[in-house]
Formats: structure tokens, C-alpha cells, sequence
């Protein structure tokens, strides 16, 4: 996998990127989406959680989702922000939309800390470590299909 991120590294680094799509607002809601959608249902399958750990654990998630949704939206605007700048990115505008998306990084890092002591509260060690290894595969899924969609900035 490393090498495959290398390697579109350096065709990205090499060829000229296209513009964002002009249809930036559909395109990321249905990349959020699609793997929103079903999200619950591949939580659920993964875990295969009884009555009294459904019980406990859905209400904690759906928290966790609610919160995870206004970072979702906070990058959404960052990327609006981007898509509205392309190409002609000066040196401080480059500098705080790299700062911005590091910061929403780390929002959601603390995010997915917190949510996981919340869901160890509830669940048993070993379902908890699932969870956490289920929902950081979901969320690197969206994270990569986006990074291959939008363009380097130039």
C-alpha cells in the first residue's frame, strides 16, 4: 500500500492536476455518503454485539457520529475553501489551509480518543479494539478516495 501511495505520489508530482470538480458540493457529500450509508451496518456485522452491549454501545456511537459529522463539515468547508482557491493559492493561503486541515486532524484524533474510552466504558476490551480497528478503516477509506481526488495544490 505504501508503494502504491509512493508511486501516485510522484504521477501526481509529475503530471498536471486537473481543476476540482465543479460539482465540489455533490461530489463530497456522496463520497461521505456512500460509506455513511452502510457504516452502521458494517459496525454492527464487525462486532456482533448482544442485546445489553447493543444497549450500551449504540447510543455512545451515534454521539460519536453526531460529533464526527461537524468535523466532517468542517473539512467540507475547508475543501470548498481550497476548490475556491486552486490555482492561485498564495503563499499564506497555501499555509492556513495546510494548518486548518492538520487542526481538523487533530479534532479528530481527540475525538476518536475520547469515543474510544467511552466504548471500552461499555464493551468488552477486544470488541472495543475491533471497533476502533473497523471505524479508522472506514474513515481512511473516505480519507484516501478523497486525497485522489483532489488536486495538489500549485
Amino acid at each position: 500500500m505504501a508503494a502504491a501511495l509512493a508511486a501516485a505520489g510522484s504521477v501526481n508530482a509529475q503530471t498536471p492536476q486537473p481543476p476540482p470538480p465543479a460539482n465540489l458540493d455533490e461530489y463530497v457529500k456522496l463520497v461521505r455518503s456512500d460509506v455513511q450509508n452502510q457504516k452502521s451496518q458494517v459496525i454492527g456485522a464487525a462486532l456482533a454485539l448482544s442485546a445489553a452491549e447493543g444497549a450500551a454501545f449504540w447510543p455512545v456511537y451515534k454521539q460519536y457520529e453526531a460529533e464526527l459529522g461537524k468535523i466532517g463539515e468542517e473539512r467540507f468547508a475547508a475543501i470548498k475553501d481550497y476548490a475556491a482557491n486552486y490555482g492561485t493559492l498564495t503563499p499564506a493561503k497555501a499555509t492556513e489551509l495546510t494548518d486548518r486541515a492538520l487542526a481538523l486532524e487533530e479534532k479528530r484524533l481527540a475525538l476518536v480518543k475520547r469515543a474510544l474510552g467511552q466504548v471500552r466504558a461499555v464493551l468488552p476490551a477486544a470488541k472495543a479494539a475491533r471497533w476502533y480497528q473497523v471505524e479508522m478503516a472506514l474513515n481512511k477509506a473516505v480519507d484516501l478516495r478523497l486525497a485522489a481526488e483532489i488536486p495538489l495544490a500549485q
